[in-house]
C-alpha cells in the first residue's frame, strides 16, 4: 500500500505527526511519502506567505489570537472553497504530483485539507479516499470543519465531542493514537535523575524546560523574572532560536552569568530534556504538550494562541498542568508547584491514567484496518454512499 502524508508548512505542528506517521508507515514495509500540500498544489509563493503569516504570529501571539477568532468561520471555508475551485493551475499541479506519486490514499495533518485540497481533488474527479488527522488534537478549527472527509482522526474524546459540536457526521470521526516521534517514545523509562546526568545536571536543582517549538521564536522574560525572584532553578531553552530569539539570550548570559541558562538548540533526543525537567514551558503547540503527558511531566502553557481553549479545558479536566499569559502567574505557579511535594504527587498520579494511546504504529495499524474500507473504486463509493445516507437520515429525524 501506498499512503502520502501531506502537511503544511506552518511551523512542526502539522509536519512532525506527518513524519512520525511516515516513518512508522515505512518502517512496517509500506511505502509513505511526505509532501507539503502548497506545493503539491503547485505555489511556491504561497508556501512561502504561509510559513511568514505563522512566523509572525509567533512574535505576535496577541494578533494571532484575534486574526484567527475573526477568521475561523464558514466565510473563510467557502472563500478557500471557491478559489480551490476555480484555480486551473493548482489542479493541474496536483493532477500531475498525484499521476506522478500514484498514492492509494492521502493523509493530511492540517485542517486546509477540507477547504482546499479536497475541494482540488474533487474538481479532477480523482477518487482516492481522503483522511485527516486534527494536529489540534482537542478540536478542529471551523475553518476545517467538512463532512466531504473520508476519515477525521483525533486522539482524545473531547476532540471528537468537541468537532460534533461543531458540525461534523460522528460516522467519520475516529479517535486514534498520538502519533509519537520515535525519539519521545525510547526515553519512557527513564528516570529524572538518570536524565539530568545525561546531560550534566545538578541533581538537587529543579529543572525548566522552555521549549521554543520549531521556530525557535521566545523571550528572556521568564529567565529574568527567576532571577529577580532569586530562584535557583536551571532553565534548558530547547528549539533553533530564530536570530532575534539568539541575540536576546546572548545577552542575558553576559547580564546574569552565574544563572543556569542552557541553549542547546534543535537537538533529537528531546525526550531526555524532557525526562530531566520538572516542569516544561512553552506556547500551546500540542506535540509539545502530549509529549510531555506521555513522559509525565506538567507543562504551563506560557503563550496562549487561539485554538489554546480545548488545550486548557483538557489539562483543568484532568489537572496535569496550567496556562497563564502573565509572567509573574507564571513564576507563582512553579514555585508553588516545586515546593509542594504533594501537588507534584498529584499531577504524578493523573499521568499515569490519562485517556490517550500514544503510538505512530498502533496509528498506522488503524490506518491500514480503515483503508480496507475504500481499497478499491467500487468500496470508496459504496462507503461515501453509505455515510452520506445516514447523515440525510439523520439530519431527517432531528428536523422532525
Amino acid at each position: 500500500m501506498k499512503c502520502s502524508f501531506i502537511y503544511v508548512d506552518a511551523g512542526k505542528g502539522h509536519y512532525t505527526p506527518a513524519k512520525a506517521l511516515c516513518d512508522s508507515f515505512n518502517k512496517k514495509g509500506n511505502e509513505g511519502t511526505l509532501d507539503n500540500m502548497i506545493l503539491v498544489l503547485g505555489s511556491k509563493f504561497f508556501n512561502k506567505v504561509v510559513k511568514d503569516w505563522w512566523r509572525f504570529f509567533l512574535h505576535h501571539p496577541q494578533l494571532e489570537r484575534v486574526s484567527n477568532s475573526i477568521n475561523d468561520n464558514e466565510i473563510s471555508y467557502k472563500f478557500l472553497e471557491i478559489g480551490s475551485k476555480y484555480h486551473p493551475a493548482a489542479q493541474r499541479a496536483f493532477k500531475k504530483w498525484y499521476y506522478r506519486v500514484k498514492p492509494d490514499c492521502i493523509l493530511c495533518t492540517n485542517y486546509l485539507v477540507a477547504p482546499i485540497l479536497n475541494t482540488i481533488i474533487k474538481e479532477t474527479k480523482i477518487k482516492i479516499p481522503v483522511f485527516a488527522y486534527s494536529a489540534d488534537v482537542f478540536d478542529c478549527p471551523n475553518i476545517g470543519v467538512s463532512n466531504d472527509l473520508d476519515i477525521y482522526y483525533l486522539p482524545s474524546q473531547l476532540g471528537i465531542d468537541n468537532c460534533i459540536r461543531r458540525g461534523f457526521d460522528p460516522d467519520i470521526l475516529h479517535i486514534s493514537p498520538f502519533p509519537l516521534k520515535s525519539e519521545v517514545a525510547q526515553y519512557s523509562d527513564l528516570t529524572k535523575e538518570e536524565a539530568k546526568k545525561i546531560l550534566n545536571l545538578d541533581l538537587n536543582r529543579p529543572v525548566i524546560m522552555l521549549n521554543l517549538g520549531g521556530e525557535g521564536i521566545g523571550s528572556t522574560e521568564i529567565p529574568r523574572a527567576m532571577v529577580k525572584k532569586k530562584l535557583d532553578y536551571q532553565v534548558i531553552v530547547l528549539g533553533n532560536l530564530s536570530r532575534e530569539t539568539k541575540h536576546k539570550f546572548i545577552k542575558f548570559k553576559k547580564e546574569f552569568p552565574n544563572f543556569t541558562l542552557i541553549t542547546p538548540g534543535f537537538v533529537d533526543n528531546v525526550g531526555v530534556y524532557i525526562k530531566a525537567c520538572d516542569v516544561q514551558m512553552g506556547k500551546t503547540g500540542a506535540n509539545s504538550l502530549l509529549e510531555s503527558m506521555y513522559l509525565k511531566r506538567p507543562f504551563l502553557m506560557s503563550q496562549l494562541l487561539y485554538t489554546s481553549k480545548a488545550f486548557i479545558d483538557f489539562m483543568k479536566d484532568y489537572k496535569i498542568g496550567w496556562a497563564e499569559n502573565k509572567i509573574s502567574k507564571q513564576i507563582a505557579i512553579l514555585q508553588d508547584y516545586l515546593s509542594s511535594q504533594e501537588k507534584q504527587d498529584e499531577i504524578a498520579n493523573v499521568m499515569n491514567n490519562l485517556p490517550i494511546n500514544f503510538s505512530s504504529d498502533d496509528f498506522v495499524d488503524l490506518l491500514l484496518k480503515d483503508y480496507e474500507e475504500y481499497d478499491t473504486e467500487e468500496k470508496l463509493v459504496k462507503k461515501r454512499a453509505t455515510i452520506a445516507a445516514k447523515r440525510k437520515k439523520r439530519i431527517l429525524f432531528l428536523n422532525k
